[in-house]
């Protein structure tokens, strides 16, 4: 909720400053490369709150297939949606992730020719993995059938499902081309549209056929979101995307191998994962895994509505001044403060109502994955501070440098979870989660200190340490079983909290001055 707020408010708010998008031409940005802090505060707020209205709207649509399609309903989508999303990430060749680093390198240039030059290539490549990526799933369809069912009988349905994967691989294409100009409101609006969409199309296919309006559902669904996609991008760069040209599709190389390096970092995490789950299932059953999984996302879901814009926002903008060390310094540790100062009371609020949270998107079953959760708690912490160095390899196209971090991370995290499970359970898990964290920290900030001159600034380090103290007192709390004991404490790390971070936010910016301006104008006219 308070994302949502914060989305809200920070869209009034950027009516103030900003451009009508409809009339922003190629080239121009609704956005500046140095990012002062109301810039960064904007828009995390901005994607924050649109992550929280996705999340919600979500729930209503698990909600509704939950009434009309059952459990085994629900496992289908949730089957269909992960194959569709592995065979596209690996056949997608990460063109939807490094294409926004050579647009918005390039947008800044401000020669529209070339940057339409370069988003035809953009569309030609995401063509071309669309093809690529159905004609793997139509070929892959009676072994994906028998590797998920054990059995032939879902072959046809994967086949009809190769068109889901085609449309994938061309709207990533199409949101790449949209955060590579920095069109971040245009990004914001589809996400909700997109997700209304959903629940729009999914609701009555449920309602009218039952399990047999699954893959109808997820056919209209994918192809609304397309033309969502195409309507709001051609009136930046209108599509005029040549089929057969062999000068683009040259072009496009360096732009597939920096994805490639990304989609390699992914398989590494979810190789990862895979070892993660299969230990614990070894170690604890089919029980455990799914304790453990729902420990996981109750540590990292706040996670996805503030760090969110980090991928929209400032990774563009890191693209185009990460060979200047002075003005990357400055842009990475302003992020990082803003990451720090935003996420620690959401953190806070999150551990003291984590058994509600449970009750309320689970049941009283899942009550074991609570103390887990709250253990995982500097998991989030840490990678607010992490986050923004990581992106640094990327934005300078270091893929080699970029995968060695990702190995030596993924190798901790497969090798302590699993041992810190089978020491202390569930809750040595979310120990090991948040140690995890600090290891990633660490390796980041030295070797990527070392490689490209990173610095963290010295004089937030105080207002970091005040935060971490205040969520560990949180986190002792919340383990007491007094009940009064973890409000009063609770409650007052989360008051203290707050205050340092609109203390430093009202110091930094007039982001305060301007929402207390419009919410009392609001409260005038109501009156």
């Amino acid at each position: 909720m308070v994302s949502i707020i914060l989305g809200n408010s920070f869209l009034m708010l950027s009516k103030e400053k900003e451009h009508n998008l409809e009339e922003v031409s190629v080239g121009d940005a609704d956005t500046d490369i140095d990012a002062t802090y109301d810039h960064i505060v904007k828009y995390t707020g901005l994607f924050g709150g649109v992550q929280g209205i996705t999340m919600l709207i979500s729930v209503v649509k698990t909600k509704v297939a939950a009434s009309f399609l059952g459990p085994s309903g629900i496992a289908l989508v949730n089957i269909y949606t992960k194959v569709m999303n592995l065979v596209n990430q690996t056949t997608n060749l990460g063109i939807s992730f490094s294409a926004i680093k050579h647009i918005a390198e390039l947008s800044e240039t401000d020669d529209c020719v070339r940057v339409k030059e370069l988003v035809d290539i953009v569309r030609l490549w995401s063509l071309m993995t669309a093809v690529l990526g159905m004609f793997a799933c139509l070929a892959l369809s009676p072994w994906i059938s028998l590797w998920t069912f054990g059995n032939y009988e879902y072959t046809m349905t994967f086949c009809v499902l190769s068109l889901v994967v085609a449309i994938m691989a061309i709207i990533g294409g199409e949101m790449a081309i949209l955060k590579g100009l920095k069109q971040l409101k245009k990004v914001a609006i589809i996400s909700v549209l997109a997700t209304l969409a959903a629940l729009c199309v999914c609701a009555p296919c449920y309602f009218l056929f039952g399990v047999g309006g699954v893959v109808p559902a997820l056919l209209l669904t994918n192809a609304i979101v397309l033309f969502i996609h195409i309507y709001y991008t051609s009136k930046v760069v209108p599509w005029k995307t040549s089929l057969f040209s062999v000068k683009h599709i040259c072009l496009g190389v360096p732009m597939a191998k920096l994805g490639v390096a990304y989609i390699l970092a992914g398989m590494l995490g979810q190789g990862a994962d895979y070892f993660i789950n299969a230990s614990i299932l070894d170690m604890g059953g089919l029980e455990s895994v799914g304790f453990y999984n729902t420990g996981y996302f109750l540590a990292i879901s706040i996670g996805s509505l503030l760090f969110t814009a980090i991928e929209a926002d400032f990774f563009p903008r890191l693209s185009i001044i990460a060979d200047d060390a002075k003005r990357m310094n400055v842009a990475v540790n302003r992020q990082i403060e803003v990451c720090v100062l935003l996420i620690t009371p959401c953190l806070i609020l999150e551990v003291l109502v984590m058994p509600i949270m449970v009750r309320v998107l689970y049941t009283t079953e899942f009550a074991q994955a609570a103390p887990m959760a709250v253990c995982a708690a500097f998991y989030l912490f840490f990678k607010s501070l992490t986050l923004p160095v990581a992106y640094l390899a990327l934005a300078k196209g270091d893929s080699r440098n970029y995968l060695l971090v990702e190995l030596l991370y993924d190798l901790f995290v497969a090798m302590l979870i699993p041992w810190a499970f089978s020491k202390y359970g569930l809750i040595g898990a979310g120990w090991a989660l948040s140690l995890a964290s600090v290891f990633d920290f660490i390796l980041i900030h030295l070797y990527y200190g070392k490689k490209y001159r990173f610095r963290l600034s010295l004089k937030p380090i105080p207002t970091y340490l005040v935060q971490l103290m205040l969520l560990l007192v949180c986190v002792y709390a919340a383990m007491q079983s007094v009940v009064w004991i973890r409000w009063m404490f609770g409650g007052s790390a989360l008051c203290m909290s707050l205050y340092i971070s609109f203390r430093v936010l009202h110091r930094e910016t007039d982001i305060v001055e301007r929402l207390l301006r419009k919410l009392n104008f609001k409260r005038r006219n109501d009156e």
